[in-house]
């Protein structure tokens, strides 16, 4: 079905934000201390940079609607473009029930202190199911979850950092910032690196809707650029504010956030009426977020299925709008089914969120070890779709540049699997076991090539 072009260069830029910039991941990145903002400084100089720079090069050079894994069906095959889409949906499948334990326990202190762990799952199902709704809707009319959703996201984190300041000045800081606090730690930071580097996942996700951009070509660079400068001062005076304003044993994984808030908000007149009004936007901000990664992994599965690379489900698409429907409801099949296994294994909110989140995030990264190599194999055979902006022409240039996130990004893997400092035979076990079953039913789902052919979707031009 041929899709008009809806995103402009404001829809690019929020869309990006949306997807990048995950409060839920704050309060574990700050958990680490004062050394967090020296880890999130090296990982946006060594990741983030080449790895939007890299995304822009692939988005505007061979446009697609299914990003990632056109391009590594360009470079390796179909085969592994299949896998490369398998993981790519599969995370945001179980990172879903992750997001919404969490968005849970946000209402739980809200509004029901004692929120029991079965209503708390109840609520992350509908939520769910809200999110596969939502990702169903034409892109012109559910772009603009993700736009509110990046703008909910930049209040609350402008709030963070400001609160901290004012609560420093008032109270004195929390947690001493100097050079001694500040020098990375390889142990207990090192624990943590992994979360910082999915927590910058996602400037690639807008090109699974290539063939939806306005101008490729011309607004990719300019909206990733700007997108990747606000994410960086955003994550940065969030994490600044959540340190300065309480003790690092202080700040939980769900709690903290909100106790921050109410800490630096409390002389204010009205302040649990603001602290409320944040706590929606809060919440809101977790469905965009999910919103915005189904959008775009649900396509890159759908890209597939055309291909013949997944089963015919995945590519059953809305027949007005085009939106890949099939793939969408799956997620929330699978997002459900996770959310009450791990319900029934873990002791409380925190405990399912971490075991969820730690699984998922390294699910996603697996695409990415073949993303920036695929990079590298199209950038050596020198053809292109069409004329788009590059890194470099020089090669070796172009690898120096694909190296850094290629190395952070298998670190991250393993350090999921592998926490340094600790070694926990049942949880790494348990990681590995999980990570063959998906594997094997992903291998399983990828040979059967069940689906007709049909239009060609995956090529568009950049104008």
């Amino acid at each position: 079905m041929a899709l008009s072009r809806r995103l402009t260069r404001r829809d690019i830029t929020l869309f990006t934000i949306s997807a990048i910039l995950t409060i839920d991941g704050l309060a574990a990145a700050a958990a680490i201390g004062v050394q967090s903002l020296t880890w999130w400084f090296l990982s946006f100089i060594c990741f983030a940079a080449p790895y939007a720079l890299i995304s822009v090069e692939l988005g505007t050079r061979w446009p697609s609607r299914g990003g990632i894994v056109h391009w590594v069906k360009l470079a390796f095959g179909h085969q592994w473009a299949a896998r490369a889409s398998w993981f790519y949906w599969l995370n945001v499948a179980l990172w879903m029930p992750a997001v919404f334990i969490m968005m849970a326990g946000v209402f739980s202190q809200i509004f029901w202190p004692s929120m029991p762990l079965n209503i708390q799952i109840i609520f992350a199902l509908v939520a769910t199911w809200l999110t596969v709704l939502a990702s169903s809707l034409s892109l012109e009319a559910g772009k603009w979850i993700p736009n509110i959703g990046a703008l909910c996201k930049i209040i609350v984190v402008l709030f963070l950092g400001v609160g901290g300041l004012i609560t420093a000045w008032n109270d004195g800081i929390a947690n001493p910032i100097n050079f001694t606090t500040l020098m990375p730690q390889w142990d207990r930071g090192l624990q943590f690196f992994p979360v910082i580097i999915f927590s910058l996942m996602g400037f690639d996700l807008v090109c699974c809707a290539g063939d939806e951009i306005k101008n490729p070509r011309k607004d990719l660079p300019v909206s990733l650029l700007f997108a990747g400068i606000i994410i960086t001062g955003l994550y940065l005076f969030a994490v600044f504010g959540l340190l300065v304003a309480l003790p690092v044993e202080e700040i939980g994984l769900i709690s903290g956030l909100l106790t921050t808030l109410e800490r630096m908000l409390s002389p204010l007149p009205g302040s649990e009426w603001l602290v409320m009004i944040l706590g929606f936007l809060i919440m809101f901000s977790f469905i965009a977020n999910t919103v915005t990664w189904s959008m775009g992994s649900n396509r890159a599965a759908a890209e597939a299925a055309h291909d013949r690379d997944m089963p015919a489900v995945f590519g059953i698409e809305h027949p007005v709008h085009g939106t890949p429907v099939g793939a969408s409801v799956l997620s929330g099949i699978v997002a459900s089914a996770a959310i009450l296994l791990y319900g029934l294994m873990a002791n409380s909110a925190e405990s399912l969120y971490w075991s969820l989140f730690s699984f998922s995030s390294l699910v996603l990264l697996l695409p990415y070890l073949l993303l920036f190599p695929a990079y590298m194999v199209l950038k050596k055979e020198g053809q292109s779709d069409s004329e788009g902006w590059q890194i470099s022409e020089s090669l070796w240039k172009a690898r120096i540049v694909a190296f850094l996130p290629t190395l952070f990004t298998a670190q991250a893997v393993v350090f999921f699997v592998l926490p340094p400092g600790t070694f926990d035979p049942v949880q790494t076990s348990s990681t590995l076991l999980g990570l063959a079953v998906v594997t094997g039913v992903g291998e399983w789902l990828c040979n059967r090539n069940t689906l007709p052919a049909k239009e060609k979707l995956s090529e568009c031009p950049a104008r």
